[in-house]
């Protein structure tokens, strides 16, 4: 039977098997979650390999790094803002809800939604007021590692920029699940 084989390959790979097929949408989505968390992840491993040699340096040789304090303190700045993206992804900021708990399932949908528009606002305020920043500080460079200080602050309008893909589409499918609720 010709679609025995296909049986039988989706029964041994077992209830985990994803029976749709992967849309270019997911692949892209997936591409860009994948690419955001490997900057995170290099991020944090250049900080702690710095942090390593700093304290190597300082103690074990005793002959401190210059550079090595505002590296990670420039390194966390820029991992704060992406992991901040990758936190909202998953809708795991820090929140005050005992309020939002007191409504039922719909009106919390809502005020959802409406949170998401305001955060979405918020973010692209907070963009708009970092370009000054960055055209200021682009001719005044860090102490010892001697980088353009514009760089350091890019991580705010890039970090914005993550947090509103990740709110957009927490918001959309927000969106999404009222819609169907609307259409029963």
């Amino acid at each position: 039977m010709p679609g025995a084989d296909s049986a039988a390959t989706n029964a041994a790979q077992g209830p985990t098997a994803d029976a749709r097929p992967k849309t270019l949408r997911t692949r892209l989505w997936r591409a860009y979650e994948v690419a955001v968390d490997v900057v995170a992840v290099a991020l944090f491993s250049f900080m702690v390999a710095v942090t390593a040699m700093g304290v190597f340096f300082r103690y074990v040789l005793n002959d401190a790094l210059p550079w090595a304090e505002e590296a990670d303190r420039y390194l966390f700045i820029w991992l704060s803002f992406v992991g901040a993206s990758i936190t909202m992804r998953h809708n795991a900021h820090i929140a005050v809800d005992i309020v939002v708990r007191s409504f039922d399932p719909a009106q919390r949908r809502w005020i959802a939604l409406f949170a998401g528009v305001c955060m979405l606002i918020f973010l692209a305020v907070v963009f708009r007021a970092s370009e000054p920043v960055i055209e200021v500080t682009s001719l005044s460079r860090t102490t010892a590692t001697d980088v353009p200080m514009s760089w350091v602050y890019m991580a705010v309008p890039v970090g914005c920029v993550l947090m509103g893909i990740e709110t957009l589409r927490l918001t959309i499918r927000t969106w999404r699940r009222l819609g169907s609720e609307v259409r029963q």
